[in-house]
């Protein structure tokens, strides 16, 4: 079946590849990939058993996308080149031309996007060049791809952005929409080292809690849920280039509101569960949004590693509480854990890791910072003021620091011993 795939376990693997390939080429706060992984986050769909089915989502247009918008931006850039006898001749920016479509199909009524994508999706709903997707805006060989006044019409809608992205502001309003993520990754940050600083080693348990009610049984239900969700976007995009409010819910949807109640329970539990959370030290996580299913929760929480040990085993007890006991039989949980240690990912970044080895550090970093960098790209509407990122406190120590010194790794790791 092309366009569409089965696999076991899950797609944040991609998305910690990436940002481990775009580190050691030295990009910094690139968020494309991060992008690519709410996205993937958001139209997969979850079997009990383990199973991720695939939703085909295209991030290259999402990568495209965003790049397009900096260059809009920026300024200075035309699709198209129009000489003074009527002759035309495309430049790089007319391939965005030819795909502007798809990235209108991006937009999802559900979500509150980056200002400058939202932007854009306003943008190309008010100009007539929507009206054009029937234009072969890159015909390759061809001098007159495009006739002149097609290719008048690519460079006004480049220019009327580029004018009212200035007149709006819209760089400060990127600027001040990012700080805040940029603020929840510096905390974490700080936390992740507050942590190995009181702790010699801590053991990470990385787990993701579901509901039943959303469990896809097979390929066959998988495919048919794929189209359900591709008539509702269809339906909603109509809406959206109509500038009408169209949304549509599944009622096997999980609400905020009952992850919230769960989450919070299991966090009051949390103080009183002596036998799987008396080691407890912290914990980071992210509350997520999927299309299919409605929300749940991804966390990894740390372990006082000198006093634990056995993390699958950890992770199969909080799996079994978070079932019989918070949700009533209504939740189950995949372990990350489980997986790692069958050999699924390629950078460990869970289990146990000592305050000296700078390489699972880094790697616990690339998992765990993507729950801070995807306020950043894209917020849940009907979420409202609540949080989405999920974190520990840092408490101050009192009186004197306990233990032996520590010898190995004494020395502070480079780049904050997180590789950022």
């Amino acid at each position: 079946m092309k366009n569409y795939d089965s696999c076991e376990g899950d797609d944040r693997q991609d998305h910690r590849n990436t940002i481990s390939r775009e580190e050691d080429h030295g990009c910094d706060d690139n968020m494309r990939s991060t992008m690519a992984t709410v996205s993937a986050v958001a139209n997969q769909i979850r079997g009990e058993d383990g199973h991720t089915y695939h939703i085909p989502i295209n991030a290259a247009d999402l990568h495209s996308l965003i790049d397009f918008m900096a260059r809009v931006i920026k300024g200075g850039a035309l699709p198209y080149r129009i000489t003074s006898d009527g002759c035309v001749s495309a430049r790089s920016m007319a391939h965005d031309i030819r795909r502007l479509p798809a990235y209108a199909r991006i937009h999802d009524p559900s979500l509150f996007y980056s200002p400058e994508l939202e932007f854009f999706f306003e943008q190309y709903r008010e100009h007539q060049i929507s009206q054009c997707s029937h234009v072969d805006w890159t015909s390759e060989g061809r001098e007159h791809c495009v006739n002149r006044r097609q290719a008048e019409t690519a460079n006004n809608f480049i220019v009327k952005m580029h004018e009212e992205a200035r007149r709006r502001k819209l760089t400060k309003k990127i600027s001040d929409w990012k700080s805040n993520g940029k603020k929840n990754l510096a905390y974490l940050r700080e936390y992740l080292n507050y942590l190995f600083r009181r702790y010699a080693r801590l053991m990470v348990v990385d787990m993701v809690f579901e509901y039943r009610k959303t469990a896809c049984a097979s390929v066959t239900e998988a495919i048919e849920r794929r189209d359900a969700m591709q008539g509702r976007a269809d339906r909603e995009h109509e809406a959206y280039m109509n500038d009408e409010v169209h949304h549509e819910e599944v009622s096997r949807w999980v609400s905020l509101i009952e992850l919230k109640e769960d989450w919070r329970v299991l966090k009051q539990n949390m103080r009183g569960k002596r036998t799987i959370f008396r080691h407890l030290v912290g914990y980071a996580g992210r509350i997520e949004y999927s299309r299919d299913g409605g929300y749940h929760l991804h966390i990894c929480f740390a372990f006082n590693g000198g006093e634990v040990q056995d993390d699958v085993g950890y992770s199969l007890k909080i799996a079994k509480y978070w079932s019989e006991e918070i949700t009533q039989g209504r939740g189950y949980a995949f372990s990350c854990n489980l997986k790692a240690a069958k050999g699924g990912y390629r950078n460990v970044g869970v289990g146990m890791i000592n305050h000296y080895e700078t390489e699972k550090r880094k790697h616990l970093w690339t998992a765990v910072s993507y729950f801070a960098k995807a306020t950043q790209l894209v917020r849940v509407k009907h979420s409202g003021k609540q949080k989405m990122f999920l974190h520990g406190k840092m408490k101050p120590q009192t009186g004197p620091k306990r233990g032996r010194p520590r010898i190995r790794g004494a020395e502070p790791a480079p780049y904050d011993s997180f590789g950022i």
